[in-house]
C-alpha cells in the first residue's frame, strides 16, 4: 500500500491562490486533463464506466464555482501516473487504503460530461491513449517503450494492459477500502475541459486526433489588458523639463514684464493689442495701392507719409521708436531679437566695448539681420569720431582725431574726413554717426582729450560744418552734434559723476552754444545729443538731460532746433544719482527729448516704456507730445533714406 499523508477533518488549502491559473502542462501551452490514481507498484488503467461516472458526478458536485460550461471534446485522457510536483493534490481519508485521487481538468464545459461519457457504457474496457500525448515531464520516460506495473505489482506489457477486463478491475477494487470522497477544489475563473480517450485501441496505432486548441491561458503575473501607453515618453518629458528651465532662466534674465507683460512672449504669440500687424509699412502701402500694380492717385509728401505711419501705430510701437539701445556680443542674440521684434525699438548703438565688432563680414551681417527683423527700419548708430574714439580702427585702420583736423585749420581736411567716415559706415549699414563733438575746450578734461576741434568757437563751428558736409553728402549717413549744453569747461566725466557748468549765461551763449546756433541756422543738423550736467545759470537742481528749461527752453525754443534730441546714456552716474532708469526715461521725455539712450536689455526697454506710460496716465506727458517725437524720428529716417515714399 502506498502511504498517504494524514489529513484533518477539514480540507487542506490548495497552494494555488484564487484567480491564479495553474501551470501549463505542455510545451505548447495547452492545458491537459489528468485523472490519476496511484499506489506503490500499482497502475490501474482500465476503469469501469459506472465507477467513472460516479467519480465524475461526485467531482461535479464539488465544483460549485463553475457557473457556465463550454463544449467538451470526446477525446480525453485518462492516465494513471505518479503525482506531479506542481499539481494540486486531493487529501486522502485516514481510513482509506487507496492512494489519493488527483484530478486535473483543462478549461472547457464540464456540465456536458455525462452526455459525453455515456457512450463509455457500451464498452467494458477503456483504453488509454498513447502516452506520447502526455508531456514527457508528466509520464516516466520509459513509459512509452517499457512495460508498467499492473494492480498486483507484476510488470505487464502494453498488450496485456489492453486486455484487462472489467472483472479484474472489480476484483482489484474489492480488495481495497472504499475510495476517499473527492475533495472539492476551487477552479480558476477559466472554463475547464475534460477530454476522454477513444473506446477501443485500433490494431494499427494511428496519430491521435488533434485537439482543438483553446486560447492560451495567461499567467496571473501577466495582465490580460493592454498596458496604457504614457502620454509623454521619457525623452519628451526631459525635453519639456529642459524647455521649462530655459523659460524660467529667461524670465529671471529679462524680467517678468518682458516675459509675460504687454511686450513679452504674449506679444510674439498674439501680436500688438491693436489691429495693426507687424508689417506696418506694408499695410500702409496696401491701402495706398489696393490693386497690385496700380499707381496712387496722388504722390504723398514726406510729411503725409510719416503721418500715415504714425496713425497706424499704437502707443507701444511709438514708445519703442523712441528707444536707442545697446547690446552685448557680436551676434544676433535672443536679447537683441526681443528688443527689435517685440518692442519695435527705433535705433541701436554699435559699441566696440560691448564686443559688437569682430570683423567686417560679421558686422555687416549683424546689421542686415537686425534691419530684416525690424518692422520699421532702424537708425544704426556709432561713435566714429577718429583718434581716441575710433570704433572701426581694427577694421578700416586709424582715422584722424578732431584735434588733428582742427589743428590743420583747413576745412577741406574735415570734409575729406567726413566723406571717408561715410564710406566706411555705409559699407556696414551704419546710418547715424554720433559725431562731431562741438564742445569748446577751455579747461583740461581727460574725457575730451583730442576729441574737440579746439578752444575757439569759430574754429569749432567751421570744422564741424565742413565735416558734416562730407559726412552727409551721400544722404545715407547723418551726423549728431554733441554734447549739449557743453562739456568744454567742466573737469568731471558724467559717466562717473555729475559735472557742474558754472559759466554765466552770456558766456554760454557766446562760447558753448555758439556752434549749435550757427549750425542749426544752416539747416544741416538732424540730431543733437544732450549730456548730463548741472548748468547753474539755467537750472541748478536738475541735470541738463532731465531739465525742461535746458532741453525745451534753450535748445528747442531759444536755439530753434526742430530735429531729433537724444539723450546720452541714462544709465550714467550723472543720471542715476537723481532718478531710476524708468523715472529718468519719463523725465527726459517731459524735458523734451525724443530718443532715449541707455537700455541694453529687454527688461530695460520695458522699464523705460512703463515709466513713460505711467507719466502719460498721470498727465505729465501728452499723447501729442509723443506723436511729435515720433514724427521727428521718422523724418530723420526719411532723410537718411530708410523710408522712401510709396510709388
Amino acid at each position: 500500500m502506498t502511504q498517504t499523508s494524514p489529513r484533518s477533518s477539514k480540507y487542506k488549502k490548495s497552494k494555488y491562490k484564487k484567480n491564479k491559473p495553474y501551470p501549463h502542462r505542455s510545451s505548447d501551452n495547452h492545458e491537459q486533463a489528468y485523472i490519476t490514481k496511484h499506489s506503490e507498484g500499482l497502475a490501474i488503467e482500465d476503469i469501469d464506466t459506472a465507477k467513472l461516472s460516479s467519480l465524475v458526478e461526485t467531482s461535479i458536485e464539488h465544483i460549485d464555482t463553475l457557473k457556465t460550461a463550454r463544449t467538451i471534446k470526446r477525446d480525453s485522457i485518462l492516465s494513471v501516473a505518479p503525482p506531479e510536483e506542481h499539481a494540486p493534490e486531493l487529501p486522502a481519508d485516514p481510513d482509506d487504503t487507496l492512494p489519493a485521487l488527483r484530478v486535473v481538468i483543462t478549461p472547457k464545459n464540464v456540465k456536458k460530461l455525462h452526455a459525453d461519457a455515456a457512450p463509455l457504457a457500451e464498452n467494458s474496457i477503456i483504453n488509454r491513449q498513447d502516452t506520447q500525448q502526455l508531456p514527457s515531464k508528466h509520464v516516466p520516460h520509459e513509459s512509452t517503450t517499457a512495460s508498467r506495473h499492473d494492480s498486483t505489482g507484476t510488470m505487464t506489457s502494453g498488450a496485456e494492459r489492453d486486455s484487462l477486463d472489467t472483472e479484474k478491475l472489480q476484483n482489484a477494487l474489492s480488495q481495497t477500502a472504499q475510495p476517499a470522497p473527492l475533495v472539492p477544489f476551487q477552479l480558476e475563473q477559466q472554463p475547464l475541459q475534460v477530454e476522454l480517450p477513444s473506446l477501443s485501441k485500433p490494431e494499427h496505432p494511428t496519430p491521435p486526433t488533434p485537439l482543438v486548441q483553446p486560447a492560451p491561458l495567461v499567467p496571473a503575473t501577466q495582465p490580460q489588458h493592454k498596458t496604457a501607453q504614457p502620454l509623454v515618453k521619457r525623452g519628451g518629458a526631459l525635453l519639456l523639463i529642459l524647455l521649462l528651465c530655459v523659460m524660467v532662466l529667461q524670465t529671471l534674465n529679462i524680467g517678468q514684464n518682458s516675459f509675460i507683460g504687454a511686450h513679452g512672449w504674449a506679444y510674439v504669440l498674439a501680436g500688438p493689442g491693436t489691429s495693426n500687424g507687424p508689417n506696418l509699412l506694408k499695410n500702409i502701402n496696401g491701402h495706398l495701392h489696393p490693386t497690385p500694380g496700380t499707381v496712387a492717385k496722388a504722390q504723398l509728401t514726406p510729411a503725409q507719409y510719416i503721418n500715415l505711419i504714425i496713425q497706424g501705430m499704437n502707443l507701444d510701437q511709438k514708445l519703442g521708436q523712441m528707444m536707442i539701445v545697446q547690446f552685448v556680443g557680436p551676434s544676433y542674440s535672443l536679447e537683441l531679437s526681443t528688443m527689435i521684434s517685440q518692442y519695435d525699438i527705433g535705433a541701436v548703438l554699435i559699441f566696440s566695448a560691448n564686443q559688437n565688432i569682430h570683423d567686417k563680414a560679421q558686422l555687416k551681417d549683424l546689421i542686415q539681420q537686425m534691419q530684416s527683423n525690424s518692422n520699421i527700419p532702424m537708425a544704426v548708430a556709432i561713435d566714429q569720431e577718429g583718434g581716441y574714439v575710433d570704433r572701426l580702427a581694427t577694421l578700416d585702420g586709424p582715422r584722424p582725431s578732431e584735434a588733428l583736423i582742427g589743428a590743420s585749420g583747413d576745412p577741406s581736411v574735415a570734409v575729406a574726413a567726413g566723406m571717408q567716415d561715410a564710406k566706411d559706415l555705409t559699407s556696414y549699414g551704419i546710418n547715424l554717426n554720433l559725431a562731431p563733438v562741438v564742445d569748446v575746450t577751455n579747461v583740461y578734461n581727460p574725457q575730451l582729450y583730442t576729441r574737440t576741434y579746439g578752444n575757439n568757437p569759430a574754429l569749432v563751428t567751421k570744422m564741424a560744418s565742413a565735416y558734416l558736409q562730407g559726412l552727409q553728402k551721400s544722404g545715407k549717413v547723418l551726423g549728431t552734434l554733441k554734447h549739449f549744453p557743453g562739456l568744454g569747461d567742466v573737469a568731471v566725466d558724467p559717466h562717473i559723476g555729475v559735472p557742474r557748468l558754472t559759466r554765466s549765461l552770456d558766456n554760454l551763449n557766446s562760447i558753448d552754444w555758439a556752434p549749435y546756433r550757427t549750425l542749426i541756422q544752416q539747416g544741416n543738423i538732424h540730431a543733437i545729443m544732450v549730456t548730463h550736467e548741472l548748468v547753474t545759470s539755467v537750472d541748478a537742481t536738475m541735470p541738463s538731460s532731465l531739465s525742461r528749461k535746458l532741453v525745451t527752453g534753450v535748445l528747442r525754443q531759444q536755439l530753434g532746433f526742430q530735429g531729433v534730441i537724444m539723450t546720452d546714456s541714462l544709465t550714467m552716474e550723472g543720471i542715476l544719482a537723481y532718478a531710476s532708469e524708468s523715472q529718468a526715461a519719463a523725465m527726459a521725455v517731459e524735458a523734451g527729448a525724443d530718443l532715449l539712450m541707455g537700455a541694453s536689455t529687454a527688461s530695460d526697454v520695458a522699464s523705460m516704456i512703463d515709466g513713460i506710460k505711467h507719466a502719460i496716465t498721470n498727465g505729465d506727458i501728452s499723447q501729442p507730445q509723443i506723436d511729435a517725437s515720433v514724427r521727428r524720428i521718422l523724418t530723420m529716417k526719411y532723410d537718411m533714406g530708410l523710408l522712401p515714399l510709396p510709388k
